[in-house]
């Protein structure tokens, strides 16, 4: 709060880009108009006319001079309080004919976007004078003082009257919630009913920075991320074009409370499918206060102010709002401190409904937002890393369009080492167009980022899904070919569930690999490592999202090392192993698409998942007959008779073999390469024989 000071002070003056003077001196000759000489606001506004006399180039004797400040009680004679007057007349006098400043340019902006009527005009203009000029602010302090209340800007009706010669209710209606000044956040109203300016506002003042044609950029940020083609979110499926379709009709029927919510993990792409989403219906996304105006992290009240000036700033039936990081609008932090600030649901809930211009809202975690937000938004659509089939896509496509050469080879292989969001793929291919360089260029910049990312190590490369499967060399015990004719034939039903059981290396994923292509369906691949969470009901989340992206998507979902994630509940030591076991086992039941899980030790399943599976198939070493043919296929050599002593073969064995002896320089002997395949044996046990389940099923 400001003291009233003694008679003289050093000249204060505006800020650069601020308001002329004038607008001070009118709010105290309104101030002198309605006060008498004998109260306690009289000897105050002389104190003040006295001080910043300079500033208004009044020579000194044009002032009354004084120690008002021990004449407070006794008031102004009425000699000096004429002297007063005719010092003000004179200041205004003096400022008639000012040139505009950058200030009033955006005071005319702003009212004109907002219809400001002219009282609405001069609170704003009061509210920026009380930040921009210490004139205005030390007039409102010291009158707010002679009245006992606090020395800054508030929601005073009575005050800001007596400033602007206004009817007190006219400007209490001016500064209610619903009206245009607050409602619009060109204004905000803190906790303690202090009244501040929207702080780009100031900003651009103080700057002496000139408002543009539009000014929505420059009081809520412009949006610089590139929409991707439309294919780049093919993975999200049926919903990708629902969302679109809503947001088309949305903006033609100006439809009002029309929110999208974007969620998932970060680096799934949500802003970038924003932008596409946008982009895809010929509308422009304009974000909201992603910045404050030092262009850093801005708080939620600026972020709410910002949404609620968005809305009235752009243009309905051509625009589309993006609030990212939806979770600084529902979690607010206290000033200093990292713990929640309480914040009012119904007045979220409200705003949420009554939205004029489409919101697309992204998020990481919707467990802050809470289940009442959730029913009011419009629809939601979870983000998710496409799958690998489709990355490989992806690549190659975006990699023409920036230019860079990708073979087939080389887009599947950025697709494995690094399974990322179109977006990373998009940005990595630019540097490397920059870089002049081409595949490996881009793997060396993506998997940059995804160390970066992962806290310094990178995730685990998906395994390979267009692996060699020949028939001939997998011994399975039930025809395999009629197993597939019956399910690909005409009016098949497509909600099967298939065990495939083996050892490593038998072939199990490339049938089902196989499998999937013959049926028309596009592959999911989870590991179980993909799926397992120990945190609280993170694994049946995961294992939820599996199928419900293998829905979304229409593919076939196949679970490897499913033993990890069906295994016996007796034998569970931990809570979260039977509720990730119960999970999927709902979930085998229900599912609408085809699944597979694939596992090296079935006999580690819990029993009750066994009678869930329609099909259930026991791939076993090659025989005799197969590991000859093997030998040969791989080899180009006729198999040696020693090699009907290896009795524990896989194809898998052979191929590793083959990868071993390309480094040599002179091709081996049959006998040295079945001394490699007895290496890959060694300390293997069991045989060929059944699982200890009927294979009936399959047949």
């Amino acid at each position: 709060m400001n003291a009233v000071n003694p008679r003289r002070r050093a000249p204060t003056r505006a800020a650069a880009g601020s308001f002329t003077s004038q607008f001070a001196i009118q709010c105290a000759r309104n101030i002198f108009a309605a006060v008498e000489r004998h109260m306690p606001e009289a000897p105050a506004l002389a104190t003040w006319l006295l001080e910043n006399a300079a500033s208004f180039g009044l020579p000194e004797n044009a002032v009354p001079d004084d120690d008002w400040s021990q004449r407070r009680r006794r008031g102004v004679t009425a000699a000096d309080w004429k002297k007063l007057g005719a010092a003000l007349a004179k200041a205004v006098s003096s400022e008639l004919n000012a040139s505009k400043t950058a200030a009033d340019m955006w005071i005319a902006a702003i009212g004109t976007r907002l219809t400001l009527d002219a009282l609405e005009t001069h609170i704003l203009v009061l509210a920026l004078q009380y930040r921009l000029d210490q004139r205005v602010e030390r007039l409102w302090d010291m009158i707010s003082s002679c009245r006992g209340r606090p020395g800054r800007f508030m929601r005073d009706a009575e005050l800001v009257s007596l400033l602007l010669a206004a009817p007190r209710a006219d400007v209490a209606s001016r500064l209610a919630g619903p009206a245009k000044l607050l409602a619009s956040g060109v204004l905000h109203l803190g906790s303690q009913a202090d009244i501040s300016p929207l702080e780009r506002l100031v900003w651009m003042i103080r700057r002496d920075t000139l408002p543009a044609p539009d000014i929505y950029d420059q009081l809520l940020g412009s949006f610089t991320a590139q929409p991707l083609g439309w294919a780049a979110f093919s993975h999200l499926g049926r919903e990708a074009d629902v969302a679109a379709d809503v947001l088309r009709a949305a903006i033609a029927g100006r439809e009002a409370g029309v929110n999208i919510l974007l969620y998932g993990p970060p680096g799934t792409g949500k802003t970038s499918f924003a932008a596409t989403l946008a982009a895809r219906i010929g509308a422009r996304l304009r974000p909201v206060a992603e910045a404050d105006s030092d262009d850093d992290e801005p708080s939620r009240d600026q972020r709410l102010a910002g949404l609620r000036l968005a809305q009235r700033l752009a243009e309905p039936g051509t625009t589309v709002l993006l609030f990212d990081e939806a979770e600084d609008l529902f979690v607010g932090r206290r000033a200093g401190f990292d713990e929640p600030q309480p914040t009012s649901r119904v007045f979220i809930h409200r705003l949420l409904e009554r939205v004029a211009v489409p919101v697309i809202w992204t998020a990481n975690d919707i467990g802050v937002l809470g289940p009442a937000v959730l029913r009011r938004m419009t629809m939601c659509l979870e983000l998710r890393v496409p799958n690998l089939a489709t990355r490989t896509v992806l690549w190659r496509q975006m990699g023409e369009a920036h230019g860079v050469s990708l073979h087939e080879a080389d887009a599947a292989r950025l697709a494995r080492l690094v399974p990322a969001a179109p977006a990373v793929a998009a940005t990595a291919l630019r540097a490397t167009r920059l870089a002049g360089g081409g595949a490996e260029t881009a793997r060396l910049i993506v998997e940059g980022v995804a160390r970066a990312v992962e806290g310094g190590g990178l995730p685990v490369p998906e395994r390979e899904l267009n692996g060699h499967y020949d028939p001939a060399l997998v011994n399975a015990d039930a025809d395999l070919a009629a197993l597939e004719a019956e399910l690909v034939r005409t009016g098949a039903p497509r909600a099967i569930s298939v065990l495939v059981a083996g050892p490593p290396g038998a072939g199990k994923s490339a049938w089902v690999r196989h499998l999937a292509g013959r049926m028309g369906l596009p592959l999911l691949q989870k590991r179980a490592s993909d799926l397992l969470d120990p945190y609280v009901g993170g694994t049946e989340h995961k294992i939820a999202g599996a199928f419900a992206e293998a829905r979304d998507t229409g593919a076939f979902l196949v679970f490897d090392e499913a033993d990890s994630l069906l295994l016996e509940r007796a034998d569970a030591v931990r809570s979260w192993e039977i509720s990730g076991v119960n999970e999927m086992l709902t979930w085998m039941e229900s599912s609408p698409l085809p699944f597979a899980c694939t596992t090296n030790l079935a006999e580690r399943l819990d029993r009750a998942s066994l009678r869930r599976f329609l099909i259930k198939l026991r791939f076993d070493w090659l025989s005799e007959a197969q590991a000859r043919l093997a030998f040969r296929r791989f080899f180009a050599l006729p198999a040696p008779a020693d090699l009907d002593t290896l009795r524990m073969l896989t194809p898998a064995d052979f191929a590793l073999v083959q990868r071993r002896i390309a480094l040599r320089t002179h091709a081996p002997s049959p006998e040295v390469l079945v001394q490699l395949l007895a290496d890959e044996c060694a300390g293997r046990v069991g045989g060929r024989g059944p699982l200890g389940f009927a294979t009936a099923a399959a047949k």
